[in-house]
């Protein structure tokens, strides 16, 4: 692999890493029949103060094991479960979380299930994505992790944005929860990228491994 294949690759990930999360941003945000917009933003912030510090403290412990192990194949079927279960989890409690909030509103199982699917069909760019990173020796112990806080900031800052515009496009837009979530999906994927690295924080140096063999003969 040349070493301009070696750059590519962490900024080609880092930007299918920003299409799949404005997905699954723009599914937490789409609410749950005629549920109040204040209603489906509740849910959101309740979904990132859960999901951001297990999901990163999940994947950062699971990748490191992924590039370490010399049977790959099994420790990134764990990693990649995990990821799913965690987000998939997330989503129903956000789901019955929006019903206690509005109890009026019954929980629709079917917009939960499209939901779920689809953080399903996000596996195989994973799989990709693990695959290609381990090939290029990309060693996540070695590098900059994202900060929860931060995270969960610029995610609590696009969900007040989002809100606002609901909250002005309601009385004119019949569907203005879908064009809101359309909005959010493609704003995170085009705009994630270039704030990315003020999201970073550098990763302790106590946490810092040795590259494995298996890693460094990928």
């Amino acid at each position: 692999m040349t070493p301009d294949r070696r750059e590519q690759t962490p900024a080609r990930n880092i930007r299918r890493a920003y299409v799949v999360a404005g997905l699954v941003l723009a599914l937490m945000w789409i609410g749950e029949g005629d549920e109040p917009a204040w209603a489906h933003a509740v849910r959101a912030i309740f979904l990132l103060l859960l999901l951001p510090p297990l999901l990163l403290r999940t994947n950062r412990r699971l990748s490191a094991a992924f590039h370490e192990s010399a049977r790959p194949g099994p420790a990134l079927a764990r990693l990649i479960t995990a990821r799913v279960l965690i987000v998939d989890a997330a989503l129903v409690a956000g789901a019955l979380f929006g019903h206690l909030l509005d109890p009026h509103t019954p929980v629709d199982t079917r917009a939960l299930a499209i939901r779920l699917l689809l953080v399903l069909l996000t596996v195989p760019l994973q799989i990709r994505a693990a695959g290609r990173a381990r090939a290029a020796g990309i060693d996540p112990s070695t590098r900059p992790t994202l900060s929860a806080p931060r995270l969960i900031c610029a995610k609590l800052g696009l969900i007040a944005a989002a809100l606002l515009m609901e909250m002005l496009l309601d009385p004119y837009v019949a569907d203005a929860q879908l064009l809101i979530a359309a909005a959010m999906a493609v704003g995170v994927a085009a705009l994630g990228p270039k704030i990315h690295p003020r999201l970073l924080v550098p990763r302790p140096t106590g946490t810092t491994r040795e590259p494995s063999p298996a890693g460094s003969a990928a």
